[in-house]
């Protein structure tokens, strides 16, 4: 789906770092291991195959990023890469804050100002580093998409016309 959404945008290269193997799944069952990455093994291994003096982003939405803290070695994934965070309308720099894990968490005391801020700028605690893309107005998330698509619905204004098309024709998200 990721080639598809970016066919037309030369400057945009898609990974298959998290593609599955022909027999991958059924391989990693077969040897009693897990049959998906967490995030933070995705990273580690894209970052052995980068140099040490480049740099690594992980872009992810405000929806997402709200549920960070309960991500698999979440505080390690904070440490290995910036993130720079799609914000949504309706969040605050203090929603981006008391996401995080409650060890890296700014004290409430400092956080509460912030409240009434759009989420947009910069934060940079002990290690972790995080951007805010600002102006973001599509209110699409990821989740969003799965839900219209489990629903039957149609996804021409959310997705291009060539992912949706992708979607329904292997009824993905309407399975299970």
């Amino acid at each position: 789906m990721v080639t598809l959404a970016t066919s037309n945008e030369k400057a945009f290269v898609p990974s298959t770092l998290e593609a599955p193997t022909e027999f991958g799944q059924a391989a990693a069952r077969v040897k009693g291991k897990k049959d998906f990455d967490y995030t933070i093994d995705s990273v580690r291994r894209l970052k052995s195959q980068i140099k040490k003096t480049d740099k690594l982003f992980l872009l992810i939405g405000m929806d997402a990023f709200a549920d960070i803290a309960s991500w698999h070695e979440a505080v390690a994934l904070l440490a290995e890469c910036e993130f720079i965070i799609a914000s949504r309308p309706g969040h605050s720099l203090a929603d981006v804050a008391e996401a995080l894990p409650v060890s890296l968490r700014p004290k409430a005391a400092i956080v509460e100002p912030f409240k009434k801020h759009a989420a947009s700028g910069e934060l940079r605690l002990r290690g972790v580093n995080i951007q805010l893309l600002p102006n973001v107005h599509q209110n699409v998330s990821a989740t969003a998409i799965r839900e219209t698509a489990k629903a039957g619905k149609p996804l021409g204004k959310t997705v291009s016309p060539a992912v949706a098309d992708y979607i329904r024709k292997t009824d993905l998200y309407r399975r299970g």
